[in-house]
């Protein structure tokens, strides 16, 4: 189906902006990333009824914009948007190569981009699978990841650095349950786990995995120990007592000799 520039400014733009509120800033963000390819790939996800209404932007970043979203299916939902233009991901490989689910792939921009929003659905459907607290996924097309929404009415739950907790010692218990789950079950490594992309929402999420590799990856050891390490030291600086990063890399590392035998 194609698009003329009529229909695409001023019918289907109009459909899925439908909201309460209009800022500025969202109609910014909205010009910069609802190019054609985009466009047709939401109206796609529209006819399949995964989503109903488009919302606000949640976060814009350097890589992709976040809007809240609804369908009657699925409740409230999380559609991000990778920038289709965005050079930055050419420098992403290093967390392709070596993984078996991507031996085959296109080096320009834009087949990067479609491959990076891929990545993070397979990467968020392993982790649900193995009960590691992060989004549902729901769908992907294109350059487009569409999954449920951490938080409510809108309004996304907080980062774990903007979170007073009450009980440092035992956030940091759960947390590396998810990080020995994702290992062990999932067979993933988070590859950039910090309190940046921790959301707490009645209990820890992890989010942003699209740079999450399989733990056959040659760097996935490495990847692993920085994960404990950053998420160790953010919880020592909060009083936690903590074991240094070692043991809990060779705790999960045993872990994963004892289960394969």
């Amino acid at each position: 189906m194609n698009f003329d520039k009529t229909v695409e400014e001023k019918y289907f733009l109009s459909r899925i902006q439908k909201r309460r509120v209009k800022t500025r800033e969202d109609l910014k963000v909205y010009k910069e990333i609802f190019d054609k390819q985009t466009l047709f790939a939401l109206y796609k996800l529209i006819r399949k009824k995964q989503i109903d209404r488009i919302g606000g932007v949640i976060n814009s970043g350097k890589e992709a914009v976040v809007l809240n979203a609804y369908s009657k299916k699925n409740g409230e939902l999380a559609v991000k948007i990778y920038r289709t233009l965005t050079a930055g991901f050419r420098d992403r490989r290093i967390y392709i190569t070596g993984d078996e689910r991507f031996k085959r792939f296109k080096k320009n921009v834009k087949s990067m981009v479609y491959l990076w929003a891929s990545k993070e659905y397979k990467n968020l459907k392993r982790m649900h699978q193995a009960n590691v607290d992060a989004p549902k996924p729901v769908t992907w097309v294109k350059n487009i990841l569409v999954m449920e929404f951490i938080g409510e009415n809108g309004i996304p739950a907080p980062l774990l650095k903007d979170t007073l907790i009450r009980n440092p010692a035992k956030i940091f218990k759960i947390i590396m349950e998810n990080i020995k789950k994702m290992f062990l079950k999932a067979k993933l490594v988070h590859a950039d786990l910090s309190e940046y992309n921790i959301m707490m929402w009645r209990k820890p999420v992890i989010i942003d995995v699209s740079q999450a590799v399989l733990i056959t990856h040659p760097y996935a050891i490495d990847f692993l120990t920085q994960d404990i390490k950053r998420i160790t030291t953010y919880f020592n600086k909060k009083g936690v007592e903590t074991k240094g990063p070692q043991h809990y890399l060779q705790e999960i590392l045993e872990r994963s000799e004892e289960e394969q035998k």
